[in-house]
């Protein structure tokens, strides 16, 4: 078996997490505009009608729709964005060289990404709450979620380790 000198599993993991962001892409693509014309129907009453394509949202919480709407608008170039700094990290993982000071900028602003999307998403909730006309009998759960902010520290932890990391590298390289 030849050696390649690079890294098969930070390839395959290149692949996965490119796959990743089609997908979620592609929700997005479809969801927006689908949640959209769901939200105009139930704020005009349960039907709409958009060149040809009527849409019905009968009995439909608007809240629930704009929650969806907003988390959609927000997530989905949010994952994208993640997925490719993910990809920038393992193709340099694949090259053999991780520790570049590039990779730690990169996990933290992935960390920053995923504590903004989540505060976006919990001011989403807060905001519909206070409409009533939106929010119907049942009003959305405010929640936080405790994992989700132990892993925005993981990945500045992990920023920090690249870092030194690179930073030790470099110093290595001067020694003789």
């Amino acid at each position: 078996m030849p050696i390649t000198g690079r890294n098969s599993m930070a390839e395959i993991m290149t692949v996965l997490v490119t796959v990743a962001m089609w997908i979620v892409g592609a929700m997005g693509v479809i969801g927006i505009p689908v949640l959209g014309i769901g939200l105009a129907a139930s704020l005009s009453g349960g039907t709409t009608e958009f060149s040809g394509i009527k849409a019905l949202a009968d009995g439909v919480v608007p809240g629930q729709l704009v929650i969806g709407l907003a988390g959609l608008i927000v997530i989905v170039p949010g994952v994208i964005y993640i997925c490719l700094q993910l990809r920038r990290i393992l193709l340099t993982l694949a090259d053999g060289d991780p520790f570049v000071p590039e990779n730690a900028r990169r996990l933290s602003s992935i960390g920053i990404v995923i504590a903004i999307m989540e505060l976006i998403r919990i001011l989403t909730v807060m905001v519909v709450r206070l409409v009533p006309t939106l929010v119907g009998d049942e009003p959305p759960r405010m929640s936080t979620q405790f994992i989700l902010w132990i892993s925005v520290a993981a990945l500045f932890v992990l920023s920090q380790v690249f870092r030194e990391g690179t930073r030790l590298r470099d110093e290595e390289k001067m020694t003789i």
